[in-house]
């Protein structure tokens, strides 16, 4: 997958983290070795049960969004719609300046993501279609707009 795209990383128990890039060529390379990104470091890709990448700008509902905001405006809308819709362990929580930790509360968020993310329900939707889809598969597998990995089926036994 190349170009933007937005991301889950599930656990046995449930959904850890969902994200967004504008470079899933280099991110989805680099997400699993802790190579720019926190999670690898918090939780090794060891442990991973499953990752599932959607391609967005393929839908054809992204056309006329990203003519209006830019494909890296609606990518963090998309990340903030898919956020405050499945709550994942790892986005729930942000550092504060004093080291503690606070509570994200996507519903009030002021965010770029979150401006644009009201105004891209289409997407949103037709997203969200794809995205059950794919979290549903027992395996690997792919389509035009998304890519499920199961991480243990890659490690030698």
């Amino acid at each position: 997958m190349r170009g933007h795209a937005v991301y889950g990383v599930w656990l046995d128990w449930g959904l850890l983290y969902v994200g967004q890039t504008s470079e899933a060529e280099r991110r989805l390379r680099d997400l699993a070795v802790g190579e720019s990104h926190h999670l690898a470091n918090t939780f090794p890709p060891e442990i991973w049960h499953r990752v599932v990448v959607v391609a967005w700008p393929r839908l054809p509902e992204a056309g006329p969004l990203v003519e209006r905001f830019g494909a890296d405006e609606v990518g963090l809308g998309l990340e903030h719609r898919l956020q405050s819709w499945l709550e994942p362990l790892a986005n729930g929580s942000r550092r504060r300046p004093d080291g503690g930790w606070r509570e994200v509360d996507w519903a009030t968020s002021r965010s770029r993501g979150a401006r644009v993310g009201r105004q891209i329900d289409s997407l949103f939707e037709a997203v969200r279609r794809v995205w059950r889809e794919a979290s549903e598969a027992g395996s690997s597998t792919a389509s035009e707009v998304y890519r499920v990995v199961f991480p243990g089926e890659l490690l030698p036994t």
